[in-house]
């Protein structure tokens, strides 16, 4: 499931990059991405605990945006998926304000059967 969605994300999206974080660890990381580890900053537990997408779809405007630049370093857009009490799922796209609606529900759409399946 995580090589099919993720190679469909990053192929059927402007997608950039595909990371997932579950509990204190990184299990996912496809696309464009750097070598740092990853840690969960205020936006992403911000998303776990309203158990929401947050979408930042140009990252010059939200000052905290900086916690995804161990993924990627000033990703210009990022969508944030909580996968249960303790995962995320981060997209990073290419360009701002590059998803579109049905971008958005695919990739929620498929946080949430990642979610049923851990």
């Amino acid at each position: 499931e995580l090589a099919w969605g993720s190679h469909q994300i990053l192929t059927a999206t402007a997608a950039a990059t595909v990371l997932i974080h579950l509990g204190n660890e990184t299990i996912l990381k496809r696309g464009l991405i750097t070598n740092n580890n990853f840690s969960p900053g205020r936006i992403c537990k911000r998303a776990i605990s309203n158990q929401k997408i947050i979408i930042l779809s140009n990252t010059n405007n939200y000052p905290d945006s900086y916690e995804f630049d161990s993924i990627v370093p000033n990703l210009p857009s990022v969508l944030i998926c909580p996968m249960g009490s303790n995962g995320i799922l981060i997209v990073g796209g290419w360009s701002k304000r590059c998803f579109t609606k049905s971008d958005e529900i695919w990739i929620e759409g498929w946080s949430k059967k990642l979610s049923d399946l851990i």
